[in-house]
């Protein structure tokens, strides 16, 4: 997967923001768009799922600080995800737009029929992880400006995707989330660990439901995800 390292090249200025994504589809909404420079900045594709990205993200970071240049100052991590249905229908409606005010491993545990038991304490870093909330504020407004209304809330990350309105109903009830993912908690856990702030941004492609790749909007709602993280590249400065 190390070859999964895409830079973007840009001015000879220190790189300021890592921007993270699963898989290069999602990463190429970004790069299709002309996007303004105000910083450089390095974009990493890291695969699908929780190991892959643990590996591929924590990888780079460690050759980052090696190379003692190019300091970062915050992580980025964009894609889409899969909103979970409640009795009104849902919380988010497809193609809005997400951002996480904190991550939890939704189904990292004890799985029975109608709800999860997490691990002992003992057994785990953390459940669930706060995102930095600084940059969250500062998104919303960029967002908001840019006429992209925004929902902030709790996203679940999962090993495997809910493929029945069930399972979303099971895991989204436990910690009233908006949306399910595949990398957000692991990307939170490595950024605490080098002390990195995290901005996620998801677009929802989905509803949790009965998998039916059809209803999907797989490919507008990595469109707008790239529009998005393109305002937020443009608009945040770093401190």
């Amino acid at each position: 997967m190390i070859d999964k390292l895409i830079i973007i090249p840009k001015k000879s200025l220190p790189t300021m923001f890592l921007v993270v994504c699963a898989t290069e589809f999602e990463l190429q909404s970004l790069l299709d768009l002309d996007v303004p420079e105000p910083r450089d900045w390095t974009a990493l594709v890291t695969g699908v799922g929780m190991v892959e990205t643990t590996l591929n993200l924590t990888r780079f970071l460690e050759k980052q600080q090696k190379m003692e240049k190019d300091a970062l100052h915050a992580v980025l991590n964009f894609g889409v995800g899969g909103a979970y249905l409640d009795d009104n229908g849902g919380q988010c409606g497809l193609l809005d737009i997400c951002l996480a005010e904190r991550e939890f491993f939704g189904d990292l545990g004890v799985c029975y029929p109608d709800h999860m038991e997490p691990l002992a304490e003992h057994l785990q870093h953390k459940a669930h992880y706060l995102l930095d909330a600084d940059l969250l504020k500062r998104a919303g407004i960029l967002l908001q400006e840019a006429a992209l209304p925004v929902r902030n809330g709790t996203f679940i990350t999962v090993c495997g995707v809910s493929a029945t309105a069930e399972r979303g109903t099971m895991l989204s009830r436990q910690s009233e989330a908006l949306c399910e993912n595949m990398e957000g908690a692991a990307v939170a856990r490595v950024c605490e660990e080098y002390n990195l702030p995290l901005l996620e941004l998801r677009t929802i492609s989905n509803y949790v439901e009965k998998r039916d790749l059809s209803r999907w909007k797989l490919q507008e709602a990595c469109d707008l995800a790239g529009k998005a993280a393109a305002i937020l590249l443009k608009g945040l400065e770093s401190k």
